[in-house]
Parts: structure tokens; C-alpha cells; sequence
């Protein structure tokens, strides 16, 4: 299977093809206004895979960490590179099995849309559908032969930031965000501010995000991977795409808790680890880790009643600490989330009853509040109808709760 011709092939005939003519066109929004762009056909054998693919870079960072010996800069070092071109390919196919299962749709259909490649053939947008093309050619010849030649568009000679915009218009957009993946955008993110030079405020107008949801999703990614080295699986960041709903409360909680004790921010971030190893279905773990911080002290004394022997002689620090150790040990994990959700449990259900303990005095303040308000808005033109008989029953109501009291005090 070929994965793209060499460059000098390539750039000649693309710089050929797009002298020829065509009769029909795809627009797209490109470089800040919309173009229409000639579709030409090209062999399938023709495009190379870019490796900077947004939607790959989490997957790219898991092989490099199973395979160690494997220069880091080895999906960007080249993208010409053979061996590198091939292992995308891989990933590719992986994708396309994953999710919106691109080989049941191309099994039964032909191509739709046309690909979208730069002016010397690398794959700006279509990158999962030629992987999936490619494959069943190989699989099959004769049933996919027409997958032999495709569809594409070819964008002019331009800035490697326009190229970037582009990914990101087509591919993140709002209704595709979860086909695309939180921590792949991420460190596409992460990229682009670090090894590529961009200020924060490029980066967030490309990802059509806010600079504060830049921020918080940055602080996920840092969660994320703390919580996959913390579990022995660094760099898998597969296994961290849906715990989500546990990383993006403990980084709101961390703006909250900047002035707590290092130990205690510790502690949190260990629990809620404990947490997010089986997370609950919906947004469930999102309230489950912000009721944490918010009761994080009695849940720590639930916690060290049971994971830490012999305190009565420790210090709170070195309770704490202890209690820091022990959530550190892997055998203790499932055990520690059982007693977390049983003590937030405990907890909501205290401030239910406190809730219900109060109401009464509550609803009276607020009537109280409510008078308060009635006479400071006594004006020459308000009018008094009905107001003897509603005082008539507020006094009869207010006899009766402070008969209820004096027999109760």
C-alpha cells in the first residue's frame, strides 16, 4: 500500500492538475472568507497523511510511550518519513473504527465530500476517510476500485496557521466536538502555545474558545495527566477521554482552594482521582467531585478513620499525611471511593435535614423581609384595599408560631 508519493512527484502534478480544467467547485471558509475551490481527481496513492492531525495527537503521544526508543520528534521530525507516514496510517484506522465507524458507512457508499489537501499534497481535512479508503482497497481491489481515484480540493501556496484555522473550522466545530475528542484538542492547544510559538490569544480565536476555557481545559489535561501516571499508564491518554467530568470540576476547585494547605489540595486531588477511576454516568462525577471540595474535611475523617492506623498520637498534619500515603496505594482506590460516596452521602443528607431543621425560621425572615419592603414602599398613591384583612390573618398566623415556640422553647 502506498502512503503518498515523494514530494518533487507530487508538487508537480498537483501544480499541473490545478492548470486543468473543472466543472464543478467546493467552497469553504478559508483564510477569513469564503472560496470556491475547483474538485479535481487524484489516485488514492497520491496524498500523504499530515501528521500534525489534530484528531491524532493523543494517539501519537501513546505510541511514542510504548515505544521509548523512538525519537520524540518522530511525528514531526519528517512528515515525508516513511516509517512515520505508516504508523499514522495506523492510527487513522483505529479512529475510523472508533466512534462514527467510518468503514460501515464506506462499505456501503462511495465519497460524498472532497478531501481537502495543502499545495504540495498533505491531507488538511479528510484524513480518517483516506486511511478508511485505503484500507478497503487493499482489502478488496475489485469490490473498492473506485476508491482507486478520489476527490479532492487543492489549497493554494500558505501560512501554516492558515492551515491550522482551517482544522479547526472544520473539525471542531461545536456538533463535532465529541466526535473529536477533549484531550486531543488539548494538546493540540498545548502544541501550538509550546513547540510552535503562538500567543494564547491566537491559539484561543483558532479553537474558537474563550481564553479562560483555553485555561481550564489546559488544567485538565495537567489533571489528566497526573491522574495516568498516578494509575502507572503515563501517557495513555485513552484511558483518561472519559473522565472528563472529574478533571474540569478539580480545576474550578483549584482556583477556590489556592490558599488551602498544600497537604489538603493534595488529599483532594488524590480522592477525586479515586473518583474518576470508575466515573459515573453524565455530568454524575462532576457533582460528586465538586461536593468533595466542598466537604473535603469531614470526608478526609471518614477517610482516615478507615485507611490510617494508630492516629492518636499524630499530629493533624501527620494525619494528613498518613491519610496522603495511603491514597497512594493502589489496593486502596476502590475502597476509598466507596467511602468518599458514602460520605458525601452522609453529608447531603445532614444538609437536607438542616434544610428541613430551618425551614420554618427561613420562611419567616422572609415574610419578615417581605413587610419590610411593603411599608418602605408606602407611597401617597398605594393603595389599602385588602390590607386590614391580610394584616388580620398575618397577626392570627403570628399568634399561632409564637404559641408554637413558647411551647417548644
Amino acid at each position: 500500500m502506498e502512503l503518498g508519493w515523494t514530494l518533487p512527484k507530487r508538487k508537480h502534478y498537483l501544480s499541473e492538475l490545478i492548470k486543468s480544467a473543472s466543472t464543478r467547485t467546493y467552497r469553504i471558509r478559508f483564510q477569513g472568507k469564503a472560496q470556491d475551490f475547483s474538485i479535481f481527481s487524484v489516485p488514492i496513492e497520491l496524498p500523504r497523511y499530515r501528521l500534525e492531525n489534530g484528531r491524532t495527537t493523543g494517539l501519537q503521544a501513546e505510541y511514542l510511550a510504548a515505544n521509548s526508543e523512538i525519537d520524540g520528534d518522530f511525528f514531526r521530525a519528517d512528515g515525508e518519513s516513511e516509517r512515520a507516514q505508516k504508523e499514522q496510517h495506523k492510527i487513522l484506522v483505529r479512529l475510523a473504527r472508533d466512534r462514527k465507524n467510518l468503514f460501515n458507512e464506506f462499505e456501503k457508499n462511495t465519497q460524498e465530500e472532497p478531501i481537502i489537501l495543502s499545495s504540495v499534497g498533505y491531507v488538511i481535512n479528510g484524513n480518517r476517510r483516506l486511511s478508511t479508503w485505503r484500507e478497503l482497497l487493499n482489502i478488496n481491489a475489485a469490490k473498492y476500485s473506485h476508491f482507486s481515484n478520489i476527490e479532492a480540493i487543492v489549497l493554494p501556496f500558505c501560512d501554516e496557521r492558515d492551515l491550522d484555522r482551517l482544522e479547526a473550522d472544520l473539525q471542531i466545530k461545536p456538533d463535532l466536538k465529541a466526535d473529536y475528542g477533549w484531550i486531543s484538542e488539548a494538546l493540540m492547544i498545548r502544541e501550538k502555545l509550546g513547540r510552535f510559538g503562538y500567543n494564547e490569544e491566537d491559539v484561543a480565536s483558532i479553537y474558537h474558545l474563550k481564553k479562560n476555557e483555553m485555561t481550564e481545559l489546559l488544567d485538565c489535561l495537567e489533571y489528566a495527566e497526573q491522574y495516568l501516571e498516578s494509575r502507572s499508564m503515563t501517557s495513555q491518554y485513552s484511558k483518561a477521554e472519559d473522565k472528563e467530568y472529574a478533571f474540569r470540576p478539580m480545576s474550578k476547585s483549584r482556583r477556590k482552594m489556592k490558599n488551602a494547605p498544600s497537604i489538603d489540595k493534595e488529599i483532594f486531588e488524590k480522592a477525586a482521582f479515586c473518583l474518576a477511576d470508575k466515573p459515573a454516568t453524565g455530568t454524575r462525577t462532576y457533582a460528586e467531585v465538586q461536593k468533595l471540595a466542598e466537604n473535603l474535611g469531614s470526608v478526609s475523617e471518614s477517610l482516615l478513620e478507615e485507611l490510617v492506623d494508630d492516629t492518636a498520637d499524630l499530629t493533624e498534619w501527620e494525619k494528613k499525611d498518613g491519610l496522603s500515603s495511603a491514597l497512594s496505594v493502589p489496593d486502596n482506590y476502590d475502597i476509598a471511593r466507596e467511602i468518599i460516596v458514602e460520605a458525601l452521602d452522609a453529608a447531603a443528607e445532614r444538609k437536607k435535614d438542616k434544610k428541613k431543621r430551618q425551614h420554618v425560621a427561613n420562611q419567616i425572615a422572609k415574610a419578615r423581609e417581605c413587610l419590610d419592603d411593603a411599608k418602605t414602599s408606602i407611597t401617597d398613591q398605594s393603595s389599602q384595599s385588602g390590607v386590614l384583612a391580610s394584616l388580620d390573618a398575618i397577626d392570627e398566623l403570628s399568634r399561632a408560631l409564637r404559641e408554637w415556640v413558647e411551647e417548644n422553647g
